[in-house]
């Protein structure tokens, strides 16, 4: 078994470290990769062999997923299952169908853990979801792809992750609430540098272990999850919005009780 992966960037490296016990991973990135020498058990290599593997990972940033699946498509093996891991669906999910040849087999997918979340010991109770995209038209192309993705759901719990099977549609609609709008709120609180102190409650410090975890991630990450998933915006209009109404409701206090 070899897996592809396009994006060496930090959840590229867990990933690689993840897979290399099960086959060959080769790794691929448009930029210079540094220090190889310290990712033993991985084959650095150009993009035209990183495309040939059985599963191909497309772990690029969500805004540069036209562009990467623009470029693989006429190098692409035939056989080859094409999965993405990005923080939404519907967007992804559309951009390989009409992307990449027809028939070729594709699974969307979103592992709900990244660098900081995994533990040290490994992946056991960690969740991935996981969308088929397959064309049901196609009965053999449908019949092969089923194959290939139970193949890799297969080694997702040799990894001892939990598969959430869904649609891209229901995957966003859910994330827009448990990941776009926690990034929210974690970024929205990094202007008071928050930190550890004496006195706290237990709620404060699970506050400030969600923000600094969040902090770790990229603004593109974080500005893409907000652009790409079509139910984040009406989550941090109904967020503001309930604030707004906390805010009134003590200051309506406060000038009742002067």
């Amino acid at each position: 078994m070899t897996f592809g992966i396009i994006g060496f960037g930090r959840f590229g490296q867990l990933w690689a470290k993840c897979l290399a016990p099960y086959g060959r991973v080769l790794v691929y990135d448009k930029n210079s990769i540094k220090d190889r020498e310290k990712y033993s058990g991985l084959d650095f290599v150009d993009l035209f062999e990183a495309v040939k593997a059985d599963i191909l990972f497309l772990l690029v940033p969500i805004s540069e997923m036209k562009s990467c699946c623009e470029l693989i498509n006429p190098l692409l093996d035939k056989n080859t299952l094409v999965a993405d891991a990005c923080s939404v669906k519907t967007y992804p999910a559309k951009i390989m169908k009409e992307n990449l040849p027809p028939n070729q087999p594709i699974v969307a997918t979103h592992p709900l853990f990244g660098p900081d979340s995994a533990s040290a010991a490994g992946l056991q109770g960690h969740k991935i979801v996981v969308c088929p995209l397959i064309d049901k038209a196609d009965r053999a192309g449908a019949i092969d792809a089923n194959y290939k993705i139970q193949t890799l759901v297969g080694i997702l719990e040799n990894l001892g992750l939990a598969i959430i099977e869904s649609t891209p549609e229901v995957h966003d609609k859910q994330m827009a609430r448990s990941q776009a709008l926690v990034h929210f709120l974690g970024r929205g609180l990094e202007d008071l540098k928050l930190q550890e102190q004496e006195i706290s409650t237990p709620d404060y410090v699970a506050l400030l272990r969600m923000n600094n975890m969040v902090q770790n991630d990229t603004w593109q990450l974080f500005l893409d999850m907000q652009k790409y998933n079509p139910f984040s915006a009406s989550i941090r209009a109904d967020f503001l919005n309930g604030l707004k109404k906390v805010e009134d409701k003590i200051k309506q206090y406060e000038q009742e009780n002067i």
